[in-house]
Parts: C-alpha cells; structure tokens; sequence
C-alpha cells in the first residue's frame, strides 16, 4: 500500500503508537544513563534540523534555513543555531568495535589467513603477509596493529604466546564488561538505524513490492514458561546459523568480485526478543 493511500487521520495515530513504543527502551536507556529530557530533546531538535537539510530539498535548489524551520516547527534562529553545533552522534567507539570486528572476519575467511586444513592461521606480530600486522592493514587500513591487538586481547577474542605468536580464541568480538558499554551503544545506534531505514524504505521509497526489503518477524505469545528455555536455546541456535551463512555468503562474493570505486552496505541484523504478552498487545489483537 502507498502511503499516499492512508489519510493523516489514519497515519498519525498509528505513527504515534509506533513512536511510543520506540520511546518506552529508548528513554529506559537515557534515564540509566542520567541523560535528562532538556538533553535528549537538544539532540531531537538538531535531528530534525539535520535530517530536513540533508533529506528533504527542494529539486536543484540549496536547502534554506527558512524552509528547514517550516519543514521542522523550528525557530529560524534555532535553526541557525542547531546547525552550528557539533555533531552529537560523533564517537569513536562506535569505529572502533566495527575495525575490530573487521579484522576478526578477515582472519576468518581470507584463505591468506587460513592453514591448509582451513583453520585461522597462528600470526606472528610483524613481519609480510601473513601477519597480524598484514592483516589489520588490509582489513582496518589506518588503525595501529597495535592498538588493534590490545583490544581485542582485551575482550578475549585473541591469546598472545611468550614468544608473541598471535592466536585467534573468537570470532565474533565480545563484550564483556563495563567498558564495553560504549560499543553496545554503538550496536544499538547501528541495528535500531538499519531496522527503521528498512522500514522507512518499504513504506515510502519502494512501491514496486519487488524491489522492497527483507523485512520479516517470527513471534508467538502463547509460549508456556516451562519451555521458553528451549525456545530461547533453539531460536538463539538458527539465529547464529543464519548470521555464519550470510557473513560467508558475503566474503566469499566480495573477495570474487573486489570493489572498483563505489561500495554500499548491505546485511541482515537477528537478534532474540522476549517480553510479556502487555494488556496493550491482546486488545490491538482483539481490534484488528
């Protein structure tokens, strides 16, 4: 359905009941952290004013302060304002998980990186190809192998010997205390932009239903207590399969087909929910 097919009537309502939901783990998590509402709603206003620059011009002309302030309800003078300030979604450590994690898939897949039984190769520091060394620069280009290392030694993705030989324990880069809050706020940044571009692109950008995007959920709310183990045990199991046979998927069609000039992003986000069936739930059910 286009939405040009929904009067504002309908949509504003469903949007609002959407939003709601989206706000209820969004403001669990500001308040966590002591983040206030005077500051999350500086960072909404700058949004607004970023998001109606960059998204919304006019054909062949340059994006006015004027009509930035009528797309958002902005002042002019707030809009003038906003827009001077610095980013607040700059961060490195959002950078610095995916590196890490980079270099981790490399290790895995580069068949350079790999002995002949197809086992992650032991790497010593410096040295050619194939070293630690070698393979950061070719999978993180620009980050110290040694900072690299560190990290990674540090989430117990890696074991270093006496003599320096470099062996890969994990993967997958793990968090695993405290300071990796950084980067699961870097994760939750990622996966909640990517789900809502999705969304955003099936509803508004695709009307040929060919080319919309995967966009798929499996749930059920009649799940008794005494096996929900099980159920988490089993879902958590394909959800890991089908991460593994995507990432191999696309290594293997990338390292065949390298990059010439434009690259773009693409995946596939699981991830295992579970809640309690709310009153809100069963009687949007019942209504529908």
């Amino acid at each position: 359905m286009n939405n040009a097919d929904l009067s504002s009537n309908q949509t504003k309502p469903a949007i609002a009941n959407a939003i709601v939901k989206i706000f209820r783990p969004l403001v669990r998590i500001l308040l966590r952290n002591g983040i206030t509402y005077k500051t999350s709603s500086e960072w909404l206003r700058w949004t607004y004013a970023e998001v109606a620059r960059e998204k919304f011009k006019l054909p062949d002309r340059l994006q006015s302060k004027s009509r930035i302030a009528i797309l958002t309800g902005l002042s002019r003078v707030e809009v003038d304002r906003l827009l001077k300030l610095q980013h607040p979604d700059e961060t490195t450590a959002a950078d610095q998980y995916h590196r890490a994690s980079r270099v981790l898939n490399g290790w895995v897949h580069d068949q350079a990186y790999k002995d002949k039984n197809g086992e992650p190769l032991k790497l010593t520091f410096d040295g050619p190809s194939p070293s630690f060394s070698s393979l950061v620069e070719s999978y993180s280009g620009g980050v110290p192998p040694r900072s690299i290392m560190d990290e990674l030694q540090r989430v117990k993705s890696i074991d270093v010997s006496a003599n320096g030989l470099i062996t890969l324990r994990s993967a997958y880069f793990v968090t695993r205390d405290d300071k990796d809050t950084l980067y699961q706020f870097g994760i939750l940044g990622f996966a909640a932009k990517s789900l809502m571009e999705t969304i955003d692109h099936n509803i508004y950008e695709s009307p040929d239903p060919s080319q919309t995007r995967l966009q798929l959920i499996a749930s059920n709310d009649n799940i008794p207590v005494e096996i929900l183990d099980d159920i988490k045990q089993k879902l958590q199991e394909y959800g890991r399969k089908c991460v593994v046979d995507a990432d191999n998927y696309m290594f293997e069609k990338t390292s065949k087909n390298p990059a010439q000039e434009n690259t773009r992003r693409a995946g596939i986000s699981v991830y295992y929910f579970e809640d309690d069936v709310s009153t809100e739930d069963v009687s949007n059910k019942e209504s529908s």
